[in-house]
């Protein structure tokens, strides 16, 4: 008795350290971001003065607000198109190829160079007038169809998360790899007996024994595209007329430009909602397909 009850405290024990910090560091935070959603705070004013749901409306009506919003659904295309390309690309890596161990370093290179530097090359890859892809475009005669590669309307938005999708599709190739080795390699070779072509192994064997290493992929993937920042806050600055501001760099641009801290925090908890609505449907849709 003494014995399970001493087993019981050093359970509780052991739980309660990060029961205290989830609390401290993410709960209580999450509070008071709702509270200051509910406010007109300045971020200086010692007091918080409550408005109800002021903020939530002028979002929810606001163009530029919701216009943030839809930028950022190019990130999430993009996020997914990425899974599928990192996939794809572990599946061919996962194959007797030739210098496979090369062609994993050069597509993994990406991901270990920093996001700024990152940046600020394809900066310099954008630009109208000494972008490589422009030079190579005039030099064969054709300079009236040089791209404006941030200056397209809403494809600005995809050359942007095109960035990131050339920063990260190697991580998700890695990630997929190290599921594809885990899979028995008798199991391809008796499916290979029956006459199954690539694409029934791809179908029947290999997505079904990483299905949840995809889910759990697509989902930060998806996660992190919804909290873009750094390529249109370091190229663009949301600009031009906002055309390429997504969500944080909108409440970035909100919180320390305009002192609207209020309404900032109110389009943080609206990106939260959208973030936890696109988990329950992926969640749901994964579900169907396991019946």
């Amino acid at each position: 008795m003494k014995s399970n009850m001493k087993d019981k405290m050093t359970v509780t024990s052991f739980l309660l350290v990060p029961t205290i910090l989830l609390i401290l560091f993410s709960y209580y935070p999450l509070y008071k971001l709702f509270q200051i959603s509910l406010s007109d705070w300045n971020g200086i004013s010692p007091e918080i003065n409550l408005i109800g749901f002021d903020n939530y409306k002028d979002i929810l009506t606001g163009k530029e607000y919701l216009s943030s919003i839809w930028n950022n659904m190019a990130y999430v295309i993009t996020a997914i198109l990425q899974q599928f390309a990192g996939l794809l690309l572990a599946i061919l890596l996962d194959s007797n190829l030739k210098l496979k161990k090369t062609f994993r370093a050069i597509i993994f290179m990406p991901y270990v160079i920093n996001g700024v530097a990152v940046a600020f090359m394809f900066n310099y890859m954008y630009d109208f007038t000494n972008s490589p892809i422009n030079m190579i475009i005039r030099a064969v005669g054709l300079e009236e169809h040089a791209i404006r590669f941030i200056s397209l309307g809403y494809g600005s938005n995809f050359a942007l998360s095109f960035i990131s999708f050339w920063k990260y599709v190697g991580f998700t190739m890695i990630i997929f790899l190290a599921a594809l080795q885990s899979i028995p390699s008798e199991i391809y070779e008796a499916a290979r007996v029956d006459g199954a072509g690539f694409l029934s192994l791809v179908r029947h064997i290999t997505f079904p024994n990483i299905k949840n290493m995809f889910r759990i992929s697509i989902l930060l993937s998806i996660n992190g595209s919804l909290q873009a920042y750094l390529e249109p806050f370091v190229i663009t600055k949301g600009g031009p007329n906002g055309r390429t501001a997504t969500v944080i760099v909108k409440s970035l641009e909100l919180a320390f430009q305009y002192n609207k801290f209020g309404k900032a925090a109110a389009l943080g908890v609206v990106l939260m909602f959208i973030i936890l609505i696109i988990v329950a449907i992926q969640r749901t849709l994964l579900k169907e397909s396991d019946k």
